[in-house]
């Protein structure tokens, strides 16, 4: 699993399908990547590259650009609290 595909897992666990939890990496990258601009992220490397730390801060990106995809395409969507 690379570091993109956990990422994904991460959102498709919480309820997301694959096509809704690619459209909200597509925003979430470039969030993620403008927060670590002196860091270059690998996302097609191993996941296991990164400890569970890593995650935990990518998450907070990632829930942000979830919610703003749900309210925008999904409003009604069962899973919105899992991303609050």
């Amino acid at each position: 699993m690379t570091t993109k595909e956990k990422l994904k897992k991460m959102l498709t666990d919480r309820g997301m399908f694959d096509d809704q939890a690619d459209e909200v990496l597509k925003e979430a990258i470039p969030q993620i990547e403008s927060i670590t601009p002196d860091y270059r992220i690998t996302w097609d490397r191993p996941a296991s590259d990164y400890d569970n730390e890593f995650y935990n801060a990518m998450w907070i990106s990632l829930c942000d650009a979830a919610l703003k995809w749900i309210d925008k395409n999904a409003p009604q969507a069962w899973f919105r609290p899992m991303f609050e």
